[in-house]
């Protein structure tokens, strides 16, 4: 912890969670004003077409919440602005600030062949871990999973690219920026590794405001933390997001059986063993030449 004293109970509860919390809620909030500032021009546009009568307004508003091509918009639109809010915070808080020995470690010690190949392969087992569990959820609670489905369907319905821009590109940077970024080096003021690492994690998944995405997004959370906090960076956590987003598109290029529980066991168990050895490796190479 950068603190010479050591933080009260006072201090972790209203320093590090408290405003944590205020700052996930300020990022959701943002998100939320932009979505109803959309929606004001179309109630206006109702209105005017039907002075006074307020079930005309309703039912054309509904309409328009149900159509796809307005929801996608909404949904890119929202995500592009909380990703510059996001990533302006960032920067002013801890981009600019930060030593130029940070950045020689990044560019030197993280940014290497091998660790770039480790991130590949925990992000694809990260997937495929979501998609298990996922799957655990639908056998659990088939409705809940139901209802979750729909949910994303209509936030961007068959629109590849509204979804590409949204979830594979401006996404990541809003989301690591304020989780890895601002809410974890916020929390390593006052907790230890491991407490950031979980403390973080949890609230990603708070974050995505529906418990079924927030509980399968736990382990993600908790491995972007923990890459965050070792590479001294949100770099490495945002291209791990990219893909990690990005692999709904390639899965769904590939046979039927690959979504399956048994293939996400495989794959969960192969990307783990993969991460292993390369990690053995790399240890036994750094003892023979020290």
């Amino acid at each position: 912890m950068d603190d010479k004293k050591k933080p009260t109970v006072v201090g972790k509860i209203f320093g590090g969670i408290v405003l944590s919390f205020v700052i996930l809620m300020f990022a959701i909030g943002v998100q939320f004003v932009v979505a109803v500032v959309m929606m004001i021009g179309p109630a206006v546009q109702y209105a005017i077409e039907a002075p006074g009568d307020v079930a005309y307004v309703m039912q054309k508003m509904n309409e328009t919440i149900q159509d796809d091509i307005f929801m996608a918009n909404i949904t890119v639109i929202a995500t592009a602005v909380s990703a510059a809010v996001a990533l302006f915070f960032y920067w002013i808080f801890y981009g600019r600030k930060k030593p130029q020995h940070e950045k020689q470690y990044l560019r030197e010690k993280v940014l290497t062949e091998k660790n770039a190949l480790m991130f590949v392969i925990a992000t694809v087992g990260l997937y495929f871990l979501a998609l298990l569990i996922a799957d655990v959820i639908g056998l659990i609670s088939p409705d809940t999973m139901e209802a979750y489905n729909e949910m994303m369907d209509m936030a961007f319905g068959d629109n590849v690219m509204m979804m590409f821009l949204a979830a594979v590109l401006l996404a990541p940077i809003s989301e690591e920026c304020i989780m890895r970024g601002l809410i974890l080096k916020n929390l390593q003021r006052y907790f230890s590794v491991p407490a950031v690492i979980i403390i973080q994690a949890v609230l990603f998944g708070i974050f995505h405001m529906n418990w079924v995405q927030g509980i399968y997004v736990l382990p993600v959370g908790a491995v972007l933390g923990f890459v965050a906090i070792k590479s001294k960076s949100v770099l490495p956590s945002i291209v791990m997001h990219m893909l990690y987003n990005s692999m709904s598109v390639v899965v769904g290029l590939l046979p039927v059986f690959c979504q399956t529980a048994w293939f996400c066991v495989i794959a969960v168990a192969a990307c783990l063993a993969a991460i292993w050895l390369i990690w053995k490796r790399t240890d036994a190479v750094n003892r023979g030449t020290a």
